[in-house]
């Protein structure tokens, strides 16, 4: 009788057959594995290349007052509505001119209801309605349903160029109806009698922003001005030739009685100055000053242009110190230097310049 085979035995050519098997399948699952890698790595190149310059950046937050964020897509579009706009944007400036009138805006909130100033939304829409079509008395005998079409009209295009919503525009329109009511509060302690001089000055920007030739040409005007005085020269003269305060300098620079803090660090020189003598060149980094004060008064009456002025000097001192109460951080660089916070300039600086080609 025929020996039966048994089933469960595996002789070693099956075992050999079955490990080469295998290892044939396993090569195939691993290059089926890198092959899907590769095909997820090289689709992963352009997708992360989209996302890290046109879905990060704009997301980046470079300015948080307390619970308040702002972030580089905010500024970037504001900036571009600018211009849309009309506006002239230098952007050496006038982005951290940006920066700095959102954290004011949001010390300003803060400190207007610490001390229980309000704006109705009735007040902040006719703030915008005035913005926008103006107040002129020649309205008054428009019908108001018309007044009604051409403001909702206007109001719509001007959101739609300034890259604004408009929850976004009342809340600047608010911000500052805020810091008017603010200023108001804050100069009820300005005295209305104050120390002041006869002032004149000549006026030279430093065209910081103008390239080397501007920069050169406004330090020879100081120069200029300065070896005038030196020699005598007339200051009313030097003022009319040199003078970028063009509404003085036809008058020989004259600029009139002012109060002591309207003129914040300025205050020092012009008040050290005998009467009838001119400083040397005072520089604060974009414009030189000289002054020139013919008289002094120890008490005489602030005239209102003055008190304005006062009153926007304390608002800036209060700004100064209200920096300390609150939790302020700002990641916004100046360019390419290196620093964790130079690439956001960069990156605006290109997306506003390839609009502008557009």
């Amino acid at each position: 009788m025929a020996r039966q085979r048994n089933p469960g035995i595996v002789r070693p050519s099956q075992r050999r057959h079955q490990s080469k098997l295998q290892r044939e399948q396993s090569k195939q699952r691993a290059l089926i594995v890198a092959g899907i890698i590769a095909v997820l790595f090289i689709l992963a190149i352009p997708a992360y290349g989209y996302w890290s310059n046109f879905i990060a950046p704009p997301r980046s937050v470079v300015l948080q007052v307390d619970d308040a964020k702002f972030t580089l897509g905010f500024v970037t579009k504001y900036l571009k509505g600018l211009e849309a706009l009309g506006a002239q944007v230098d952007l050496s400036v006038e982005p951290f001119l940006l920066m700095q009138q959102l954290q004011q805006d949001e010390l300003v909130r803060s400190g207007a209801i610490s001390k229980g100033i309000t704006v109705d939304s009735s007040d902040v829409d006719q703030e915008v309605r005035d913005r926008i079509i103006g107040s002129s008395p020649d309205l008054i005998d428009v019908p108001p349903d018309q007044l009604d079409r051409e403001f909702n009209e206007a109001y719509t295009q001007f959101l739609d160029t300034s890259n604004l919503s408009k929850k976004e525009h009342r809340s600047f329109v608010e911000a500052s109806l805020l810091r008017a009511k603010l200023r108001e509060v804050l100069g009820e302690d300005i005295p209305t009698v104050a120390k002041q001089a006869n002032l004149s000055w000549i006026v030279i920007s430093s065209r910081l922003s103008e390239g080397d030739e501007a920069i050169a040409q406004a330090q020879e005007s100081v120069q200029q001005v300065s070896v005038g005085l030196q020699a005598g020269a007339d200051f009313g003269a030097l003022a009319e030739a040199f003078s970028e305060d063009r509404n003085t300098a036809a008058n020989g620079g004259l600029y009139g009685w002012v109060p002591e803090g309207a003129f914040g660090t300025l205050d020092k020189d012009i008040f050290a100055l005998e009467p009838g003598e001119t400083s040397d060149a005072v520089s604060t980094g974009d414009f030189t000053y000289f002054f020139k004060v013919s008289e002094f008064e120890e008490e005489k009456d602030v005239e209102p242009e003055m008190m304005n002025r006062l009153k926007e000097a304390a608002l800036q001192q209060w700004l100064f110190d209200e920096r300390g109460n609150h939790r302020i951080s700002s990641c916004f660089g100046s360019g390419s230097a290196g620093g964790a916070c130079d690439w956001q300039y960069d990156w605006l600086v290109k997306q506003i310049r390839d609009s502008a080609f557009k």
